[in-house]
């Protein structure tokens, strides 16, 4: 029996008239007392609730019908309907409300069991005792939001439905249910809350208490509210973990993509971070990481670098690509990675290039820029992405359509596959030495011109040892080198020749009282020098200046017995650092030796750099190295006993006799090696060598530092302002220069070497002449001297006029 209602009044007045029925059906609608009351809203129940109050309609609350040692269960359908026929036949005749009876059973499984459908029809079929029988005793159930599920009872023989349809619209309750609050503040202005069946029972109790918006973290309630559909007055809002409560529970801005499930532990960091009334997740990130401008790759990175924990990272990666997204190459490689290692996220971006076919100028400068901020923080890729970034490197050069060019591009300056390929192309050619200069700064250094101002006389020194460098990092003795080392090694005369004019450690020291700690590099030789000059120059903001360079000759045979014992006696405070002498016989290969040789001599420097405190300083050396000695044959003389892989060699019986390929020394039984061959067997490839009498196994640098900077008085001339095509070089003529001054030329902005011509005129390299860059500066340490040029490259333009 189903009847509508669209006004109150007339509810309450059916009310009245069921009450004293006296008619037909009288004494069946006496026997089944419930009454089913539908109402649209909980405002209307409130309202249905207080008029029967005051008509001595008793509230019968269906909390008290619970457990009280299960506040989280769900009564069965089968145990609410006998509670009901309990306390049904238990009551005296008076008249009761029952509720809140929907919010029970709105959660019952009715679609599989039929549970509400089953509840219905039992206690709808209750009958009230005789004596409640004659006083016409009447239940009433209220139903809100349930229609839907009532309908099919409307034409239901003693099942008596009143449903209310008010005029006035109302909202629903928006129902928040999440397993937890997860942390968050200030929840409770705007939200009520209930934690488990019983309070979400009691909480109709006093329904107009309520607030629009509930959470609710009754297990049991997240479990069966689906169930509850079709629902007339509640909005349900399943959070599944912590981000879906921020964003859809709590409608918090969060223009993130749904997180993966390994993801959801952050979000429960960041929820216990929040507060409701005031929170903006940008606000809040710029604050955490005191920053504005986190959308900015550079200051992503320094940040990443400076968060200890995941959380810090997943936050700042989080937010970078709600803001940015894959619009970036870093978005793209956040998007990608799925850890918050700082090895698998500089992994992924120095491969995902190779895969991404969106690829474009601005993300390869990008790239790179935040690969060399991994290299500064020392950052290690993984062996899988660093052999994929070397594949993919050959791969590209080989391929005619793109070369070396190209795969430079893709160069970093972050693994060591890379700074091996670099060592490699440069080496044959393949790559000109200013694409490596931001890419590879020691390799740049290492390899930069010779440009020591030495005696006439020693001006040999710069061509030989621009050689020497070009054959160890191309791998292979070069005709130039060859032919140089002929002229000077030719014989023992020859040798001694030029190695007279230096000076040994010791005797260019030994009355020096101004130096207060003396550093031993074992094995430092003279092709270093540019190297030591560059990373002593990146320290000037420390305080320290390059003050001296000189070149001293080491004692034959180039060993270090001989020599440390010679060095030991100029100073009791000789600290010996940087071994490159026992790296030098450790079997290796090229090109990684150059690299790892580049390391030790760099970490040396700067070990002492770091540190400095003042003092004057002497970086030093026993004796120098020879990798072209692994390159040479080995000539496997008769009668000898090696030393030092055939560098050096004791003649076994009587004196040696003289020969081309070594110098005899005084006793008359020691030999060493004027060439690259060794004295006995071949040296294995890949290992330095030293005794022998080669100009980078004697000669030795003496470089000195201290906090004061040289005194400079420069006096430098132009001495032709005109240069063309046919001849295009600077010639200066300058005065002042000390050992430790390189001269340089800088024009349309290029940098050009100079080279001692004759006396104090120096000559520059061949300058790419362009008709409008009619400016040179000439610059020595701060110096700098601009003069105007008059440039003629021979080229005429055509007269458009000649017709006329």
């Amino acid at each position: 029996m189903y009847k509508p209602f669209d006004a109150l009044e007339e509810l309450y007045r059916e009310i009245e008239e069921d009450k004293h029925w006296t008619g037909a059906e009288s004494s069946v609608r006496s026997r089944y007392p419930i009454r089913f009351v539908l109402f649209e809203s909980f405002s209307d129940f409130n309202d249905f609730v207080q008029e029967c109050s005051n008509h001595h309609v008793y509230v019968q609350s269906m909390d008290k019908w619970m457990d009280a040692n299960y506040d989280d269960q769900l009564m069965t359908y089968s145990q609410l309907a006998r509670r009901f026929e309990e306390y049904i036949k238990s009551l005296p005749a008076n008249d009761f409300v029952i509720a809140p009876f929907s919010e029970i059973v709105r959660f019952y499984d009715n679609e599989k069991y039929a549970e509400f459908d089953a509840l219905v029809k039992t206690i709808a079929l209750i009958e009230s005792p005789e004596e409640a029988q004659r006083d016409h005793q009447r239940i009433y159930v209220p139903i809100i939001g349930m229609q839907g599920k009532m309908t099919k009872f409307q034409d239901t023989p003693n099942v008596h439905i009143w449903e209310y349809r008010s005029k006035h619209e109302s909202r629903n309750y928006r129902l928040i249910l999440s397993r937890s609050t997860y942390g968050v503040a200030g929840l409770e202005r705007d939200y009520t809350f209930c934690r488990n069946m019983k309070e979400w029972v009691a909480l109709w109790k006093v329904g107009g208490k309520v607030k629009p918006k509930i959470i609710c973290t009754s297990k049991t309630i997240y479990n069966n509210a689906h169930h509850a559909q079709p629902d007339n007055a509640f909005d349900y809002v399943v959070c599944r973990g912590a981000w879906e409560f921020l964003k859809y529970g709590l409608n918090l801005k969060l223009d993130v993509a749904t997180p993966k499930e390994e993801q959801l532990h952050f979000w429960e960091q960041l929820a216990e971070c929040v507060d409701v009334d005031d929170f903006d997740f940008e606000q809040f990130v710029n604050h955490r990481f005191n920053a504005n401008n986190l959308t900015d790759a550079n200051t992503f990175v320094q940040i990443w670098f400076e968060c200890h924990d995941d959380f810090s990272r997943w936050l700042l990666k989080t937010y970078y690509l709600s803001t940015i997204g894959r619009e970036t190459y870093l978005g793209r490689v956040l998007s990608t990675v799925e850890t918050m290692s700082t090895s698998a996220l500089f992994s992924c971006m120095a491969t995902l290039i190779f895969d991404d076919e969106s690829i474009n100028e601005a993300a390869c400068g990008q790239r790179r820029l935040l690969l060399t901020e991994a290299l500064r923080q020392n950052v290690q890729i993984t062996e899988q992405a660093e052999e994929k970034v070397r594949e993919k490197l050959c791969r590209m050069a080989a391929d005619p359509e793109r070369g070396y060019g190209v795969a430079m591009k893709y160069m970093s300056p972050l693994t060591t596959a890379e700074q091996n390929l670099m060592v490699e192309w440069l080496g044959k050619g393949l790559i000109e030495r200013h694409d490596i200069a931001q890419l590879f700064p020691s390799l740049y250094d290492y390899t930069a011109d010779f440009n020591l101002q030495l005696a006439d006389n020693n001006d040999w020194v710069n061509d030989y040892f621009v050689a020497y460098v070009r054959a160890k990092i191309g791998n292979h003795i070069s005709d130039t080198l060859q032919a140089r080392l002929m002229a000077l090694n030719e014989n023992e005369v020859a040798f001694e020749t030029w190695s007279n004019r230096f000076q040994t450690v010791k005797t260019l020291l030994y009355n020096r009282s101004d130096i207060d700690v003396y550093y031993w590099i074992d094995g430092l030789g003279v092709d270093w020098i540019p190297f030591i000059s560059k990373e002593i120059e990146r320290h000037r903001m420390d305080g320290v200046y390059l003050n001296e360079i000189h070149l001293c000759r080491a004692m034959l045979p180039t060993v270090t017995e001989v020599n440390k014992a010679k060095l030991e006696e100029i100073t009791d405070n000789l600290r010996k650092i940087g071994d490159l002498d026992s790296f030098a016989h450790s079997q290796k290969s090229y090109p990684q030796y150059l690299v790892k040789e580049m390391t030790i001599v760099r970490d040396a420097i700067r070990q002492v750099l770091s540190h400095y405190n003042g003092k004057k300083i002497a970086f030093i050396s026993d004796h120098g190295l020879s990798y072209m000695a692994s390159m040479g044959k080995g000539l496997n003389l008769a009668g000898i006993t090696p030393n030092h892989a055939g560098r050096c060699a004791v003649w076994n019986k009587g004196t040696a006799p003289h020969d081309n390929s070594y110098k005899v020394m005084d006793d008359g039984k020691m030999i060493c090696a004027l060439s690259y061959n060794s004295l006995a067997a071949k040296i294995p490839s890949g290992q330095g060598a030293h005794g022998g009498a080669t100009p980078e196994e004697v000669l030795v640098p003496v470089i000195i530092v201290s906090s004061q900077k040289n005194a400079s008085n420069y006096s430098a001339r132009l001495l032709v302002d005109e240069v063309s095509s046919v001849n295009p070089v600077l010639k200066y003529a300058i005065k002042g220069l000390s050992s430790i001054d390189v001269p340089r030329v800088e024009y349309n902005g290029a940098e050009y070497a100079l080279h001692r011509s004759a006396g104090d005129t120096f000559e520059s390299e061949r300058l790419m002449l362009v008709d409008t860059a009619t400016k040179a500066t000439l610059t020595i340490g701060t110096f700098k001297h601009t003069d105007i040029l008059k440039i003629n490259t021979g080229a005429q333009e055509d007269d458009l006029f000649n017709d006329f």
